[in-house]
């Protein structure tokens, strides 16, 4: 890919994360939207991406990553234990899915569906601090898995994990105590 290509894909990218920033609901935004407002064709949006859905999910990715990033570099956080920088990590994506529901939602399932197992190895880093050398890679993976499942469950259907757990997610101190708990019966005390 030569570098117009790479600028150019940049340039879609960037402008659909700020149409994701703008908008509510993720489904009206539109292909002929993008191409617009990045000034391009839509020839080339389905050229460099092949569908709407995969530029969502790279643009989401991309956040998403960034917010982590972030969340992992900032001074507010230094002073926490790996296992409490991991909890409120968690709970700060809990707090953006409640402004950005469907966004979520499609976040999720895309990933579940599209077989993407970036988002796991987010929390690697994390866990590696709690373990150290006490749990290889691939555990650390797994043990990854076993915490975003239950969440990635509970963001698809609150009201359902409600009706099985009791817990309200979209009530923020119930989804603290349900965070809490499920990184407490997974990981234990290991600080």
């Amino acid at each position: 890919m030569n570098t117009n290509e790479q600028i150019t894909q940049k340039l879609i990218i960037d402008t659909t994360k700020a149409l994701l920033e703008e908008t509510e609901d993720i489904e009206k935004i539109t292909v002929r939207q993008i191409a617009e407002r990045a000034n391009v064709g839509t020839g080339l949006i389905n050229y460099h991406f092949k569908s709407k859905d995969a530029l969502l999910s790279i643009a989401i990715g991309d956040t998403m990553a960034k917010i982590i990033s972030n969340f992992s570099e900032s001074d507010s956080y230094a002073d926490l234990t790996p296992i409490e920088k991991l909890k409120a990590m968690l709970k700060e994506l809990y707090a953006l899915s409640d402004k950005k529901e469907k966004l979520m939602r499609f976040i999720l399932s895309h990933d579940i569906m599209n077989g993407n197992m970036q988002t796991p190895l987010y929390l690697t880093p994390l866990l590696k601090q709690i373990f150290g050398d006490k749990k290889d890679e691939i555990q650390l993976r797994i043990l990854a898995l076993q915490i975003l499942y239950p969440i990635q469950v509970t963001g698809l259907n609150r009201k359902a994990f409600y009706m099985y757990s009791g817990i309200d997610v979209s009530d923020k101190e119930q989804r603290s105590r349900f965070i809490d708990n499920l990184i407490n019966n997974l990981i234990g005390n290991h600080e």
